[in-house]
């Protein structure tokens, strides 16, 4: 007798449940600021950290430490030992530049300690630089850097050197003047047919070559510029004025009558200072120049 083979019934599957899909916190939600905000706050603390090392400070835990005399110890060791590879760094930039015969007049000894006591804080490179050249300059001709303008370069930072650098690349100096300006426009003086009439007038845009008048105020206040506008004296009809940029010059003479030009002027700081940077392509201002004062003065 054949036994019927025993056939399992199918087993009904169960429908699979769908995987309930956690929605990422979108850029904007509160989890991923406060994330941002930790990774930000961790990262600042690491270069406040990194910076108070590079001079033998180190984070206390609030407990007493054990010999905080080695602490002190290694803080004025690092400290002096940084003061000295500033004045190395700076006397290797001196040494590069220095070139020419020495002057007859031998260097002062008090400018030399009053240099030495203020360089030996400048730390940055860029900054460093300057001091050298400063160095090799004053070396071969004594008298040529004030301790004033020493004293205001120390308050300087690179950011604020790059803006005087910026100045300096628009500036000129007017026929035989020592001191450099920045040339703002002209107009012609106030009267009563200047208001029935169209006065001849022109504005430079200083703006448009990173000069704003914001910044203008800021070199003010570094006492490398007068920040207040200046104008010159009365020119007449055929008058001529030479300006002499760093890379070439451009000669203006009046068209009309009673023109002032407006500019503003470096003081004897900012003119001693401006001698260390090197000279800069003025073309793109020289040409902004030019078109400003065609209209009402002859340009060569």
């Amino acid at each position: 007798m054949k036994i019927p083979t025993q056939t399992t019934a199918p087993t009904s599957t169960a429908p699979a449940s769908k995987e309930r899909k956690v929605p990422k916190p979108s850029a904007d939600s509160p989890e991923s600021t406060k994330r941002r905000s930790t990774q930000h706050s961790s990262s600042t603390q690491h270069r406040i950290s990194h910076w108070f090392a590079s001079i033998g400070i180190e984070p206390t835990s609030g407990e007493y430490t054990a010999q905080p005399g080695q602490q002190v110890n290694r803080y004025h060791r690092m400290r002096e030992q940084k003061r000295l590879t500033n004045l190395q760094q700076i006397m290797a930039v001196a040494l590069s530049v220095s070139t020419g015969d020495q002057a007859q007049e031998r260097l002062d000894p008090d400018w030399f300690h009053s240099f030495i006591s203020m360089a030996e804080n400048i730390y940055s490179p860029t900054m460093q630089e300057l001091w050298g050249k400063i160095l090799a300059v004053e070396v071969q001709r004594p008298g040529s850097f004030s301790l004033r303008s020493l004293e205001t370069l120390t308050k300087l930072t690179q950011r604020d050197a790059g803006l005087f650098s910026q100045a300096c690349q628009v500036a000129c100096r007017r026929n035989n003047d020592t001191s450099p300006v920045i040339i703002t426009g002209y107009h012609q003086q106030p009267g009563l047919l200047n208001v029935l009439l169209n006065a001849p007038a022109g504005q430079t845009q200083l703006a448009q070559f990173g000069l704003s008048y914001t910044d203008i105020l800021a070199l003010g206040g570094m006492k490398l510029l007068y920040a207040t506008e200046i104008e010159t004296g009365l020119l007449d009809k055929g008058t001529s004025m030479a300006l002499k940029f760093a890379t070439q010059s451009v000669n203006l003479t009046a068209q009309h009558r009673n023109i002032l030009m407006t500019y503003y002027k470096f003081t004897s700081v900012g003119s001693e200072l401006s001698r260390l940077l090197p000279k800069q392509n003025a073309e793109p201002f020289v040409a902004h120049l030019k078109s400003v004062f065609t209209p009402h003065f002859r340009v060569e």
